[in-house]
């Protein structure tokens, strides 16, 4: 183990994520196999690198030369995926470390996981890769993705595309479903990690890496425990001063933390310190994996509140309620809205308009009101963010015969998509123009659901995003005014 005192040089992850040479020890022709699924994957995914199938068979392998050994191998690859038998990933790694490979991903399981002779086998493969200095995810991992690089060494058959959110993950299928809820939104994704039972690199290696990773802005993180917590929680600290850091910290129940210990042989530890650990670190805590990857996407465009004084406009008095419920119970303070700012929203709403906060749009409001109504909210020097809930009146889109005309139509549809999409661009104009986030929540009442997954996914490409429920906003600008809080603390804020 890594002790506290001792920093990874993150060059030494380059070979692993940068990899321009991929060798597949394990390799399979039977796509029922993990090897046969790992090296369909990464042809599909069009690495453009090097990639050496090993197979004692040798021979040929979806049009790939196969090679008996590692040994046999011309160059020294940069990465090394490790798909063969518990009892022969030692030797295969010491073989690794004598050809002068620098990474390796070890997918096969049967380690700490399964109790101490797992765990002696797990010892002794990182001792042999340490002493020859190769770094090492896994073991019991379904592979990493760079996007980026297209290289996609892991086990699901899509391929996310590039985008600027990293996912750390203690879990393969979490990865796997982090990554697919972020295409499904219209994003990608700039670097995916499943960690395994983490042996060799631990959570807090790939922050530090991903800290200085260009392509990354957000990083998303599920955790079962920690090897060592003390390092985590200090390289964290710093991460967090560059780039949110959302973190999903299972195994707080008795139940959980059995569950993880069988998993990935975490040791859970107690929750409360590790909620002590995220507000001293400025990390933020998320309570399921929809609102980790909520959270996460807000950050890719909102500018972060200077306070925690919101002001809510709704088109629904009920969700207006809901909100500010929400969002007094998460710490944010619902302000009352200052008489000046009260005559401004005078001049733009109807006469029977509630004059409070939440603003009730009432009926009556449409498209260039509706505008002005969050403008003046989010122009109040009493307000430091706004939730706008219910975007209908603002939509300028045509009126159909029907309501039954209007779902059925391919036409309206696609002028949904773009009335939608007008809408989200003008309010991210306005939070840019004052410098403060504005969060929007709204059900697309008139859509089908297909037609509603293409909005939320035209959005994405967009750079924006419609959360779907008023709580959702709620703990979406929570995390933003917990997170602008650390970074005015530590001297980052802007």
């Amino acid at each position: 183990m890594k002790g506290t005192n001792e920093p990874m040089n993150i060059s030494r992850l380059e070979p692993l994520f940068q990899a321009r040479s991929v060798a597949l020890v394990g390799a399979s022709t039977n796509r029922r196999k993990w090897g046969g699924i790992m090296l369909a994957n990464l042809l599909n995914g069009g690495f453009t690198g090097r990639i050496y199938p090993v197979n004692p068979e040798a021979g040929e392998m979806l049009g790939q030369k196969v090679y008996k050994s590692v040994s046999a191998i011309p160059e020294a690859p940069d990465l090394a995926v490790i798909v063969v038998p518990a009892p022969a990933v030692v030797p295969v790694i010491r073989e690794c470390v004598e050809k002068g490979i620098k990474a390796g991903v070890v997918i096969t399981a049967g380690f700490a996981e399964l109790g101490a002779e797992g765990e002696r086998l797990q010892r002794q493969m990182v001792e042999v890769a340490r002493q020859g200095g190769m770094a090492l995810v896994g073991p019991n991992c379904n592979g990493i993705m760079n996007p980026w690089k297209k290289l996609f060494v892991e086990f699901p058959n899509f391929h996310v595309p590039p985008g600027p959110l990293a996912v750390i993950a203690q879990s393969g299928n979490v990865v796997d479903v982090v990554a697919r809820q972020l295409m499904i939104k219209g994003l990608g994704c700039s670097l995916c990690v499943a960690s395994g039972n983490e042996a060799d690199l631990h959570i807090e290696d790939y922050l530090e890496y991903l800290a200085e990773d260009p392509h990354t802005k957000v990083i998303l993180c599920y955790v079962e425990g920690f090897k060592d917590g003390r390092r985590f929680f200090q390289i964290a600290r710093e991460v967090t001063k560059k780039k949110p850091v959302i973190v999903l910290k299972a195994g707080k129940t008795p139940a959980g933390a059995q569950a993880a210990a069988s998993h990935t042989a975490a040791i859970a530890g107690a929750d409360e310190i590790f909620a002590a650990v995220c507000k001293q670190s400025g990390i933020i805590r998320a309570g399921n994996l929809h609102e980790m990857v909520n959270i996460g996407i807000a950050f890719l465009r909102q500018p972060l509140p200077r306070g925690r004084r919101l002001g809510i406009v709704t088109a629904g008095g009920g969700w207006g309620v809901l909100a500010a419920d929400a969002c007094m119970e998460l710490g944010l303070d619902v302000v009352t809205l200052p008489e000046a700012t009260l005559k401004e929203l005078d001049a733009i709403l109807p006469a029977w308009w509630n004059r409070g906060n939440p603003v009730d749009l009432v009926a009556g409001s449409f498209a260039d009101s509706v505008f002005h109504a969050v403008e003046a909210v989010l122009a109040c020097p009493a307000v430091d963010a706004v939730i706008f809930l219910s975007i209908m009146p603002a939509l300028k889109i045509k009126r159909l015969a029907s309501a039954a005309e209007k779902t059925q139509s391919e036409s309206f549809g696609q002028e949904l998509v773009q009335a939608t999409s007008d809408v989200l661009d003008r309010i991210n104009v306005l939070a840019r123009k004052y410098g403060k986030p504005v969060v929007v929540a709204s059900e697309h009442l008139l859509a089908t659901a297909v037609q509603e997954a293409h909005v939320n996914y035209v959005l994405g490409q967009r750079g924006a995003v419609c959360y779907h429920m008023p709580h959702e906003a709620a703990e979406v600008m929570s995390a933003l005014a917990d997170y602008g809080e650390w970074r005015m603390k530590k001297g980052e804020g802007k």
